[in-house]
């Protein structure tokens, strides 16, 4: 089930501007990109998200097949004070309204750009760089490895003293009638 990449970072922005947190530059968008990777396959016993092929490229994970969209006329430059200049995906607010995701893939990048989304670039990038299993041996230049994803362990359904739970049904029903709610 691959969603498109660009229903995929559609969906980021979308977040990001619903959440008022600034829209991604192109550094960041990659690496939620890749955390939202990350978290369906440990979610799901290893099934991808995308149809990328995340590698070790430079410094950290890198899909290849993002360079048309990263690189593409809709692409924003931004100049910081410092001199750098930032890229970042342009989209109307109009734009932004409807999810192009299925709902339980919405919700994973919802949660994803609230952790991710605003806090300092540097800590999310030791955050991808050393935390996630697929970049703590990977060889520069090499395809990451996702089977070491440790997937998120199941609690056993909560048990409940039918007989208990029964009695707090009564009184809360006694205590309703009695105060006349």
């Amino acid at each position: 089930m691959p969603i498109d990449k660009q229903h995929l970072i559609h969906e980021i922005y979308r977040q990001s501007c619903h959440q008022g947190i600034a829209s991604p530059l192109v550094t960041r968008l990659v690496k939620l990109l890749y955390l939202a990777d990350l978290e369906w396959r440990r979610r799901h016993a290893g099934e991808p998200l995308t149809d990328l092929t995340w590698e070790f490229l430079h410094y950290g994970p890198y899909a290849r097949e993002l360079a048309d969209t990263l690189g593409g006329p809709e692409v924003e430059a931004a100049e910081f004070k410092s001199g750098r200049v930032g890229r970042r995906l342009t989209f109307s607010p109009e734009d932004l309204q409807e999810s192009q995701v299925p709902d339980r893939v919405g919700r994973l990048l919802e949660d994803l750009v609230a952790r991710w989304g605003s806090v300092d670039l540097n800590a999310l990038l030791d955050h991808v760089y050393f935390d996630t299993e697929p970049m703590q041996e990977a060889v520069r230049g090499a395809r990451l490895d996702f089977s070491k994803v440790a997937p998120i362990e199941q609690l056993p359904p909560p048990r409940f003293d039918q007989r208990r739970l029964q009695e707090l049904r009564e009184r809360l029903q006694r205590d309703t009638r009695r105060l006349n709610l």
